[in-house]
């Protein structure tokens, strides 16, 4: 009988001694585990449309990101759009382009010509305002109108003091070069 007493209290302390809610201390950290996949992370992108406001498309260009890209573009995210107002020739070398942040406004006789646009996530839409009648406006301000649509998400915008004015600065805070930019022609 004692045998069968001692057997049932050392059974019982090793169930009770070996259960416990709290965690023992931390053993020694393991070797670090193989690379893993790359993540898409936060992905920005610029692309240009080159374009003719017409009466024929109410004097507006409308493009669909998924025609540039398949980044997906988030409601969060910031849209700039930037036109090519010229281009500086006094430098020796390549002539460096002027690009002027949407909403613009020039000035001319009889009133003032606006390109401005607006934007959801699957889409920009560039249009052009005026209190003259539109039909009446020069070539240079409806003909091979070039404009550089900027996606930055939301992330890398709150993250970054970004002068969404400046797009070389833009440019260069995404890490995206000139070649990257996918352009189209919308006639």
């Amino acid at each position: 009988m004692k045998s069968v007493l001692s057997m049932a209290m050392v059974a019982l302390f090793i169930l009770t001694g070996c259960s416990s809610d709290e965690p023992g201390p931390r053993g020694p950290e393991g070797p670090p585990g193989p690379q893993g996949p790359p993540g898409e992370g936060e992905i920005a992108t610029i692309f240009e449309i080159e374009g003719d406001f017409t009466p024929d498309n109410d004097f507006s260009l409308f493009a669909t990101y998924s025609d540039f890209t398949d980044v997906e573009v988030y409601e969060s995210d910031v849209v700039q759009v930037y036109l090519l107002a010229g281009q500086d020739d006094s430098n020796s070398g390549a002539p460096i382009d002027i690009w002027r942040a949407l909403p613009n406004t020039y000035y001319v006789p009889g009133g003032t010509v606006m390109y401005n646009y607006d934007y959801t996530f699957f889409d920009v839409n560039i249009f052009l305002d005026s209190d003259l009648e539109l039909e009446s406006l020069g070539p240079e301000y409806t003909d091979n109108q070039v404009f550089r649509v900027a996606i930055i998400p939301a992330q890398v915008y709150e993250a970054q003091s970004i002068d969404l004015r400046n797009f070389n600065e833009v440019m260069s805070t995404l890490k995206i070069q000139e070649s990257q930019i996918q352009k189209l022609e919308l006639r």
